[in-house]
């Protein structure tokens, strides 16, 4: 199935990582294709390179690369502040083990595609990312508070991901409205509470929001 660019519709950039040279020209193909500007790096220091001229609007990633491997290019991205860690960021792999996804999501990894790639999915999968970042900014900002999110992700060692999670919460909203704003399931938004309960020292949702609000 081919995705046919719409006209009207934005440009986007896709950063594209991975270490096997097919692969990698097959999915730029099939990004084109479709519409999407490609941005191709075959490791993870040459992608960081890439990332110091240009902001892109989604990242695909492989896992496994020779010197930087995807998890330590998913840590630099977040490292480059707000504009950067929210990319949504979707790891490329072959290997189907469950502990390699939890990692990724643990990180704030939003995808996970195994090898090999099914192109109608990776297609799907990059619209609806980009579909739930624009709703996420369009959506901002939902209530003014008084805490510092940057601050509160440093001294607790929490993911962007889970930062957008502890801000919706101080503003009231229910684990099923952060679910819906997020574009994740609702048991997505309770894996990354129990990450979060366990960094905070806190038990339960209302202990949480209290020491959140104090800081």
């Amino acid at each position: 199935m081919t995705f046919a660019p719409s006209p009207n519709r934005k440009r986007f950039v896709i950063l594209c990582i991975e270490d096997e040279a097919q692969l990698r020209r097959d999915i730029r193909d099939e990004l084109v294709e479709a519409g999407y500007d490609v941005v191709e790096a075959d490791n993870g220091k040459q992608a960081l390179d890439k990332l110091a001229r240009v902001c892109p609007d989604l990242v695909l990633c492989d896992i496994s690369m020779p010197e930087l491997n995807g998890y330590g290019v998913l840590e630099a991205l977040q490292e480059r502040g707000p504009d950067y860690a929210e990319i949504p960021f979707v790891f490329l792999s072959a290997l189907a083990d469950p502990r390699h996804i939890v990692d990724g999501k643990r990180l704030g990894a939003d995808d996970y595609l195994v090898k090999p790639i099914d192109y109608d999915l990776l297609l799907v999968t990059i619209e609806a990312r980009l579909r739930q970042i624009d709703r996420i900014r369009s959506a901002r900002p939902l209530e003014p508070t008084d805490t510092d999110f940057s601050t509160l992700a440093q001294s607790y060692g929490l993911t962007p991901a889970e930062m957008r999670i502890t801000q919706a919460l101080t503003q009231g909203r229910k684990l099923t409205q952060i679910a819906a704003d997020l574009g994740v399931s609702r048991s997505t938004v309770a894996f990354h509470m129990r990450n979060i309960f366990q960094k905070t020292n806190t038990g339960r949702q209302a202990e949480l929001v209290a020491l959140l609000l104090k800081k």
